[in-house]
């Protein structure tokens, strides 16, 4: 009996993407789909029995992709013939349009909530973003419907697509963690880490670095290291800043060491602004880091979102504060180099609600109905 073949295809993410390859193609794997993933810049191969293609591009600027590179990604994809194709970015939207057009079965996959994204990109002027966001929304009212299924990563992304579709399915981005693979973590080596606050991932604007770098700088034994990807302008301006010379950047890293490197912290930082892709004041649970930081025990400053503060109020795993709230901030930062046996706690509370609630397994299942939903 012939398997059935599944395609993910993405124009704007790497070949060993968390949700796409690590979480969603090898759950669907283990499920015994034949599946491929269609990406940008690799080497095809297989990996844990996954077939990845890849495609050369020029470039992985935002315009380039839109106007060059979602065309090839989608060419290469059309030649696998699957039966399940299920696609990740915005620019990739007409494919999909087309692929459902030519009587395939399609699953976007809306890892952003792309209306708020579009009305707040930096560089473009006032009346593109309003162009940009205009034609999504017109995009989502003609074809949303007529996907086979469309999934997301957080609650506040289902309230902005159940305007254009009434099913929309909620695959949160909780991590691949079980006990065994979780850190065990001594509370006197804990104690003996030195004062130091991280935030991973891509620095953004709506990252809130400007407040906290201020907010920090009279803790006389705190470090922040700031690891990622960082514009040269906006790295310029943070330092500016660091009067007390505090913050320490280092590159972006791969994942397997970035664990390994929050075993040197005693804080993880998620503080972010109010932003319309986050949801605004109710927040996102698609933000990788906060589940990360949880299973590899560091208590969190994070902002004072609604799904945030229910989840910190529940399990006692950190702090919430204004993310425009200095003084907030720098309380938040001083309890924990102040109080460090309560920085252990709320570390292990934060694994032990990765384990009984924030992790991919939940999600794995819910992602193998959908696709079993849409079979029959």
């Amino acid at each position: 009996m012939n398997k059935i073949k599944v395609c993910h295809f993405t124009c704007a993410h790497e070949a060993n993407d968390i949700r796409i390859f690590q979480k969603e193609c090898v759950s669907l794997a283990k499920e015994g789909y034949e599946v491929y993933l269609v990406a940008p810049n690799t080497k095809s191969k297989v990996v844990n029995g996954i077939n990845i293609v890849g495609v050369s591009v020029k470039s992985m600027n935002p315009i380039y992709r839109l106007m060059v590179s979602a065309k090839k990604i989608y060419q290469a994809a059309l030649r696998i013939d699957a039966d399940i194709y299920h696609f990740h970015d915005i620019e990739l939207f007409k494919y999909g349009v087309k692929l459902k057009q030519k009587g395939y079965k399609v699953i976007f996959d809306s890892h952003e909530n792309w209306i708020g994204y579009a009305e707040e990109i930096s560089w473009l002027p006032t009346a593109v973003k309003k162009i940009s966001a205009g034609i999504i929304k017109r995009n989502y009212r003609k074809y949303l419907k007529d996907f086979d299924a469309v999934i997301t990563v957080s609650p506040h992304i289902v309230d902005n697509l159940n305007k254009y579709r009434e099913k929309i399915y909620l695959i949160c981005n909780y991590p691949i963690y079980n006990e065994q693979l979780m850190p065990k973590i001594n509370k006197e080596e804990f104690k003996k880490r030195n004062k130091i606050a991280c935030y991973a991932g891509t620095v953004y604007k709506t990252s809130s670095q400007e407040i906290i770098i201020k907010s920090i700088q009279k803790i006389s034994n705190l470090s922040y290291y700031i690891i990622g990807s960082i514009s040269k302008k906006y790295k310029k301006k943070i330092l500016e800043l660091d009067n007390s010379k505090k913050v320490y950047f280092l590159d972006f890293m791969p994942h397997k060491e970035l664990l390994s490197y929050y075993q040197k912290c005693i804080i993880g930082v998620s503080i972010f602004n109010y932003a319309a892709n986050l949801g605004g004041k109710k927040g996102s649970l698609g933000v990788n880091k906060m589940y990360e930081y949880m299973a590899s025990g560091l208590p969190i400053i994070c902002t004072d979102f609604e799904l945030w503060k229910k989840i910190i109020d529940e399990f006692h795993c950190g702090i919430y504060v204004n993310p425009y709230d200095s003084n907030a901030i720098e309380r938040s930062f001083r309890y924990f180099v102040d109080n460090i046996d309560q920085a252990y706690e709320m570390g292990q509370n934060g694994q032990k609600a990765i384990l009984e609630e924030f992790n991919w397994n939940s999600q794995a299942v819910k992602l193998c109905d959908i696709y079993k939903k849409i079979l029959n």
